[in-house]
């Protein structure tokens, strides 16, 4: 904070003659640095204490025992914890009411003797890594005052903020991103940093009771560090009020030798804010996302909220099932997209906008510039997520994905040629909604290789029973009744109410039909050209034991690593396996006492789970986004690991379904999936390196529900990222 002075000048005259000038005496808060050395900050236990983990996600105290039934009993109403509406920050704040005049030669606010990091863990960087997406370094839905940019002593770079409490009741100062904590010394004390990886280090100046503990530990976003203060263990001045000096260097940012390597905070985002250098020290603009200034500050100058990483608005406005809270609903993602559509190994994000289908392939490290690569299935051609799925998939045979989309006339296609797709063809005059009268919710049409040459084909479940329209590589051949069962006319089944899949569950090469009917799991086992009569495999997970499509997700996939699919459900009381035998499905286990609708409170249109390998076993692990951060169960062979949160980003509260969509996938090629969220400002990546993830970065400015990302909307504009698999 800038040293202010004050000086009382009083003039006597008498005639036209100057008695004297009395120079005042009065003492400023910001006086030079103390001659006493000064004491270093206390490690005593902080006050208040540490922000809890709110439900819903408590940790199972031992493993869980095996089950004879997998029953949700869904008879009482869930009671998760209640989710608040963050608070609207895009209101302009308050008048600006400095607490200091500023001065621009004074740059002492922060550490003025010599420092040395003590990083816990360094890398040879031959270039800086990718900025972490910042938070503010204090709680969501607080207001703090905050200044403008100014330099540390050495002078190099305005790359310090002041931050403060002022009135707010809650002092505490957080960590801005995810990192493992060191600890920054001088002759007469020190202070905590944060490595947050790619050479990016945040430094936290004028804390009381810092937590000593933490150091070598990686922490996450929001993590307890200190009590905004006014301490001085490293010299420089204490300010007017308790504030943290938040510092952002980088270790390969080229300054003078001796200097410290201090970076320009000028348009760095922390929060939904860009902070903009004004003339003078402490000055500049807050500006929100959209590039509305919301607070201009003269010196620490009331007020900013905190929101968190990714705010965005609350409610349900898709009105369609999104089991794994990826943005593309449930009707439309039978078999998983296929988006690696240049075919070079690694995931590329594909969206359907309002005046086409748009691509940004990916380059391990993150993402290329979006390109339009089809001029049509987009919401300004009429297509809309209520009537008409859309999808990719490899149609023609040639490796590579092609754009699929059930139109009310029938099927269109764009075929691929790895970069752009061609002008879209009718290849099919059927399973349209005005061409055969098929309705989104009542019949499921996707797209799979049922027989076995390379292409993939429409497996539609109509009124009569499953249709199938194998492809020809050019066209769709007309629709074949394939099986008079699993038809909402044949035994009433729903898209609404039982979910089916197209998978090989027996591993003959063909694939296969698995539905969750009234009575439980059925199999229709392929043929290549036909389906056999479902059978009764599983007499569980059915809507006769209380299992529902908006309350309990249910997936088929191999969980224990012997190549065949499994039946994972989340139940009320946790994570329910029956394993497959290869021709029926066990009695269902208990594998995690976590992630139920009882069991923490985990709510379908709210927290989303999956299953992904995040680990790099082979083996996919259960995924939870509750309402604190990103919980893993590790797969353990027979059962699920304890749930352990390994981020505090891209929570449920932060991060609605309805806006921000997030995927499990491997970007980096490394056998482990990351997290990539569609956030208000772009997509951000959280790579997991086997027993976390990283602090997220924003790898894309586009795809983001914000204006200045594109407007994209979960409930007009699907987006995906993902392998296929």
């Amino acid at each position: 904070m800038q040293r202010t002075r004050t000086r009382l000048i009083a003039w006597s005259a008498i005639g036209v003659l100057i008695c004297g000038l009395l120079p005042a005496a009065a003492a400023t808060a910001d006086s030079a640095v103390p001659t006493a050395a000064p004491t270093p900050v206390s490690t005593t236990t902080p006050s208040p204490e540490p922000e809890p983990d709110p439900e819903p996600e408590p940790e199972p105290t031992e493993s869980p025992a095996p089950t004879e039934t997998a029953s949700p009993d869904p008879t009482e109403s869930p009671t998760p914890t209640p989710t608040p509406t963050p608070p609207d920050t895009d209101a302009p704040a308050p008048s600006p009411s400095p607490t200091d005049e500023p001065d621009e030669d004074e740059h002492n606010d922060g550490p003025t003797l010599p420092l040395t990091r003590e990083l816990i863990t360094t890398r040879a960087l031959t270039s800086p890594g990718p900025q972490p997406v910042f938070r503010l370094p204090f709680a969501a839905g607080q207001r703090w005052g905050a200044s403008g940019s100014h330099s540390d002593s050495d002078g190099i770079h305005r790359g310090a903020i002041d931050l403060a409490p002022l009135s707010s009741s809650d002092k505490r100062v957080l960590s801005v991103a995810a990192g493992r904590v060191y600890r920054i010394t001088c002759a007469t004390g020190w202070f905590l940093g944060v490595d947050h990886g790619g050479g990016w280090l945040s430094e936290y100046y004028h804390l009381t009771s810092a937590q000593s503990g933490l150091i070598g530990n990686w922490v996450e976003a929001g993590t307890y560090l200190g009590t905004a203060g006014q301490t001085l263990p490293c010299g420089g001045t204490p300010g007017s009020t308790p504030h943290v000096h938040l510092s952002i260097l980088n270790t390969l940012t080229t300054v003078p030798d001796g200097k410290r390597q201090y970076v320009a905070v000028n348009g760095i985002q922390l929060d939904r804010y860009t902070l903009h250098d004004t003339t003078g020290a402490y000055n500049g603009t807050w500006r929100d996302l959209a590039g509305r200034t919301v607070l201009t500050s003269r010196g620490v100058t009331c007020c900013l909220t905190a929101t968190g990483p990714s705010p965005q608005p609350s409610g349900w406005a898709s009105g369609l099932p999104d089991t794994d809270g990826n943005g593309i609903d449930d009707f439309s993602e039978v078999i998983a997209w296929d988006t690696d559509v240049n075919a070079d190994g690694r995931p590329d994000i594909v969206g359907f906008g309002a005046r086409g289908v748009y691509v940004a392939h990916g380059t391990g490290s993150g993402f290329g510039a979006v390109r339009q690569s089809a001029a049509t299935f987009g919401t300004a051609d009429g297509w809309s997520r209520a009537s008409h799925p859309r999808m990719l998939a490899d149609v023609t045979g040639d490796g590579r994905p092609d754009v699929v989309g059930f139109s009310n006339a029938g099927v269109d296609v764009a075929t691929g040629d790895g970069t752009t797709f061609t002008a879209p063809r009718r290849w099919l005059s059927d399973f349209g909604k005005n061409a055969g009268g098929w309705v989104l919710g009542k019949h499921l049409r996707t797209l799979a290789d049922v027989t076995g040459d390379g292409r993939a084909d429409i497996v539609a479940f109509g009124d009569a029973g499953v249709y199938v329209s194998r492809s020809t590589g050019s066209s769709f051949a007309p629709p074949t009744l394939w099986l008079r069962e699993m038809g909402s006319s044949q035994g009433g089944w729903t898209a609404a109410r039982h979910p089916r899949f197209v998978v090989d569950v027996d591993r003959d090469g063909h694939l296969d039909l698995v539905g969750f009917g009234d009575a439980g799991v059925y199999v229709a086992l392929g043929t290549g050209s036909s389906f056999a009569q479902p059978r009764l495999w599983l007499a569980n997970f059915g809507t006769v034991h209380s299992w529902r499509t908006n309350t309990h997700p249910r997936h088929i996939l191999d969980v224990n690593g012997d190549g065949r699919p499994d039946v994972v459900g989340f139940g009320d009381a946790g994570v329910y396996v029956a394993v497959n035998t290869g021709s029926s499905f066990s009695a269902p286990t208990l594998w995690s006492t976590t992630f139920g609708a009882k069991a923490g409170g985990w709510v379908m249109n709210r927290h989303p789970r999956t299953l992904a390998d995040v680990t790099g076993d082979g083996l996919p692990d259960v995924v939870g986004f509750g309402n604190a951060g990103v919980y893993v169960a590790a797969n353990a062979g027979g059962r699920f690991a304890t749930s352990v949160r390994r981020s505090t980003d891209f929570s449920a509260l932060m991060w609605p379904m309805d806006r921000a969509p997030r995927s499990l996938v491997d970007v980096n090629g490394d056998g482990r999936a990351d997290i990539v969220g569609f956030a208000a400002d772009g997509v951000h990546v959280a790579t997991s390196n086997g027993t976390q993830f990283t602090a997220p970065v924003n790898r894309l400015r586009n795809f983001g529900s914000g204006s200045t990302a594109g407007g994209w909307s979960v409930a007009s504009h699907p987006r995906g990222i993902s392998s296929g698999d």
